[in-house]
């Protein structure tokens, strides 16, 4: 699959001028976006000059994903026929996702190659069905949040303090985790509120996510810095998979460190930050 995404930058597929700058920008990822950022008289255009991009070899080490319009569109009918067979992209965006069996159909249309699918969970219905969605019969590869659809639907205020989406990110993350698949969080759309986008991350960080959309460019590096494991993550992380494996060469399952109980669940979360640090210094 795709591995871990701490960031995810939007470019709308009209602006092939920016379509190298986004790829530059230090996002892990980029989508091509060919739904909301795309106006509908404008859309065959934006499909033919993403196929054009995606013909050029990719020469930097980010992921190059292309958001679909809804595949219950005519308009996502359209791009699910014009990507079938195109090569270049290591993914595909489904908007608005609410059944499964959404994910299957594009499946089925990429037959044995595999396309790791990203399904965005942007309704109320869609995270009542998140676990049902997750498991689908496709290779769901993560599972991403709409929180201003969401909002939008449930008449409510899309705020910094986040309380509105407490449940539906939970949802979200439980539902991705179950099937091993990236939870990777809601766009931030104030632009200019970097100090605002550092909280919004963290929360979602600390809700369970593994990354967050993007689309500006400016704000990848805050993304990226919230979603790395920091110095003292990783040293904490060293010492406490040390200390565990000291303790079983000496034949015991748990030992203590600094007045803390460390058994297997802990030390298999330091791994996974000692890996994610290595994947993200390029070690």
């Amino acid at each position: 699959m795709l591995g871990p995404i701490r960031s995810l930058l939007f470019v709308p597929g009209t602006r092939q001028d920016r379509f190298d700058k986004a790829m530059r920008a230090g996002a892990d990822a980029v989508a091509l976006d060919l739904e909301d950022g795309v106006e509908a008289s404008q859309k065959d255009r934006a499909r033919s000059l993403v196929i054009e991009y995606l013909s050029c070899p990719n020469s930097i080490p980010v992921l190059r994903l292309v958001r679909f319009n809804s595949l219950d569109t005519v308009q996502g009918a359209a791009d699910l026929a014009a990507f079938r067979d195109i090569e270049g992209f290591d993914g595909i965006l489904l908007p608005k996702v609410e059944t499964p069996g959404i994910l299957e159909t594009a499946a089925r249309a990429f037959g044995a190659r595999g396309v790791p699918l990203l399904p965005l969970l942007e309704s109320p219905r869609a995270i009542l069905r998140a676990a049902e969605i997750a498991a689908a019969d496709a290779p769901v590869a993560a599972l991403l949040f709409g929180a201003e659809d969401l909002t939008a639907q449930l008449a409510v205020p899309r705020t910094i303090d986040g309380e509105e989406l407490v449940v539906a990110r939970g949802q979200v993350v439980l539902a991705a985790a179950s099937v091993g698949a990236e939870p990777i969080d809601a766009v931030f759309t104030n632009l200019d509120d970097l100090v605002a986008l550092r909280r919004d991350a963290a929360r979602a960080r600390g809700a369970g996510f593994r990354g967050k959309m993007a689309i500006h460019p400016k704000q990848v590096a805050v993304i990226n810095e919230v979603f790395t494991p920091s110095g003292a993550d990783v040293e904490r992380a060293r010492r406490i998979v040390e200390a565990f494996e000291c303790a079983r060469a000496a034949g015991e399952g748990v030992t203590r460190m600094a007045g803390e109980m460390i058994e297997l669940p802990i030390v298999e979360r330091a791994r996974r930050t000692l890996a994610l640090a290595a994947r993200y210094s390029g070690s």
